[in-house]
C-alpha cells in the first residue's frame, strides 16, 4: 500500500516513517503507516454506514476526497470494497471474513450453550447451535447425544448447506439487507436442487424471507427414511445481526408443527435470549407474552 512520496500530498499520507513520531508512538518504534489507517477507517465506517459515496467518506472521515480515492481504488483492487451501479462503495464478503480469526461471538453464544444443553432434558428432542461459516452452516454445538429421539446424529463440526436448513434460513432472514444481499450473491446460483420447488426465483425466496421475520422464527421439513423430519429455528442476535441460530427438530409422525410451534417453540426462544440476550424483533414479543404467533401454511 506504499505510495512514492512525490505523488502523496504533505501531511496526508506521508509513509517516511523518519521523519516524525505520531502521536501515542514512542522513539524507537515503528511509525503507524497512516495511508494504512485511512483505509481501515473507510472499512470500519462502510461497515457501520453501508454504502457511502466517496464525498459522503470524504465529510465523514475528514479526508481529502483525493486520498479516499485512492484508499478505495486499493481496497477495491483487493476485493474488500466494491463500487456499486449508483456510484457508492460497499464492503465485500471478503472484508466480513478479516474478522473470522477472532470470535466475537464467544460471549454472547456461552450462555446460550448453557441454557440448552440444560433444558435437553426439558425439551427431549435435538437442538442444535449453528453459525455460519461462509459458505455453509457449522454446527457450533448440539445435545443430540443428551436426546433420546436423535434420529441422526447432529455432530459439532459438521457443515449444512444453508438453503436446507431452518437454521440457515433464519440466519439468511434475519441479517441486515446488506449481508442478506452478499450472502446470497453468492449461495443462490448454486443452490441446492432440492430448494427449486420450495422457492422459483428470488422474489418468491425474498416473500417467504419475509414472513420469516413477521412470525419471528425459520422452519423446514426434509424426508428421514421412515417419516419427515420438521424443525424451527430462532435466531441469536447480538447488534442487531444474527451471529447463531439455535434450531429444534422433531419426527413430524409424533408431533405436528402447530404442537411444536406450542410447546416447543416458547422453550427455544428462551434459550436464545439467554442472559441478556437479543433485541426482540417482530413476533418476538408475542411468544414471550405468551401470545403465539399464527401458524403459517406449509411450504
Amino acid at each position: 500500500m506504499d505510495e512514492p512520496l512525490a505523488t502523496v500530498k504533505a501531511g496526508e499520507d506521508d509513509l517516511d516513517e523518519s521523519s516524525r513520531v505520531e502521536p501515542g508512538a514512542s522513539r524507537g518504534h515503528p511509525t503507524p503507516v497512516r495511508v494504512l489507517m485511512r483505509g481501515l477507517e473507510i472499512i470500519e465506517a462502510l461497515n457501520r454506514q453501508g454504502s457511502l459515496t466517496t464525498a459522503a467518506l470524504s465529510r465523514k472521515l475528514r479526508l481529502a476526497r483525493t486520498t479516499v480515492n485512492r484508499c478505495l481504488a486499493t481496497l477495491e483492487a483487493e476485493g474488500y470494497v466494491e463500487r456499486l451501479p449508483n456510484r457508492r462503495y460497499a464492503i465485500t464478503l471478503r472484508a466480513v471474513t478479516l474478522s473470522h480469526g477472532f470470535d466475537l461471538t464467544a460471549e454472547r453464544l456461552e450462555p446460550v450453550r448453557a441454557a440448552m444443553h440444560a433444558a435437553a432434558t426439558r425439551v427431549q428432542w435435538p437442538m442444535s447451535l449453528m453459525k455460519l461459516q461462509f459458505p455453509e452452516m457449522l454446527i457450533d454445538d448440539s445435545t443430540d447425544r443428551e436426546s433420546g429421539f436423535a434420529v441422526e446424529y447432529f455432530e459439532r463440526g459438521m457443515h449444512l448447506p444453508v438453503l436446507t436448513t431452518a437454521s440457515g434460513r433464519a440466519i439468511v432472514a434475519f441479517s441486515s439487507p446488506q449481508v442478506r444481499d452478499t450472502l446470497l450473491d453468492y449461495i443462490w446460483p448454486d443452490r441446492p436442487e432440492e430448494t427449486l420447488a420450495t422457492w422459483a426465483d428470488r422474489a418468491v425466496f425474498d416473500r417467504d424471507m419475509a414472513l420469516t421475520r413477521e412470525r419471528g422464527y425459520a422452519r423446514c421439513t426434509r424426508p428421514l427414511r421412515l417419516t419427515e423430519q420438521g424443525s424451527f429455528a430462532v435466531p441469536v442476535m447480538a447488534d442487531g445481526e444474527p451471529v447463531a441460530a439455535l434450531a429444534v427438530r422433531f419426527a413430524l409422525s409424533a408431533v405436528s408443527f402447530d404442537e411444536a410451534r406450542k410447546r416447543l417453540l416458547p422453550m427455544l426462544l428462551e434459550i436464545a435470549l439467554a442472559k441478556g440476550g437479543s433485541r426482540l424483533i417482530g413476533s418476538w414479543s408475542a411468544l414471550t407474552s405468551c401470545r403465539l404467533p399464527r401458524e403459517l401454511p406449509a411450504q
